[in-house]
């Protein structure tokens, strides 16, 4: 029997969450850069015009998301953290996504 202290923090969201944060981490979403290349988006762009609407780009870049990537991360945090971080971290990437209003 595996010891659960050999899982990390992913193990311990629930469901919801760790679809988020899997979806983000492996790019595999609804974000336009995906559907883009599944031929299901017109174009990879994010609606704000910057850069192509990634996980990158929402979490850390994307103006548009700024008002609510200050109030769940008010320090700067890395990439890295969010995706990979303690469950309080990637508790607060779902939390993010879900305030944000975007569909993984």
């Amino acid at each position: 029997m595996m010891c659960d202290s050999n899982k990390d923090d992913y193990h311990y969201l629930d469901r919801k969450e760790q679809v988020t944060i899997l979806r983000l981490r492996t790019a595999h979403n609804r974000l336009n850069s995906h559907m883009y290349k599944l031929k299901i988006a017109a174009s990879p762009k994010c609606s704000c015009g910057q850069d192509n609407q990634t996980a990158e780009h929402i979490l850390q870049q994307c103006p548009l998301l700024e008002q609510q990537s200050k109030a769940v991360w008010p320090v700067l945090t890395g990439l890295r953290l969010k995706l990979y971080g303690a469950m309080e971290d990637m508790t607060k990437t779902a939390t993010f996504i879900d305030v944000a209003g975007l569909r993984l």
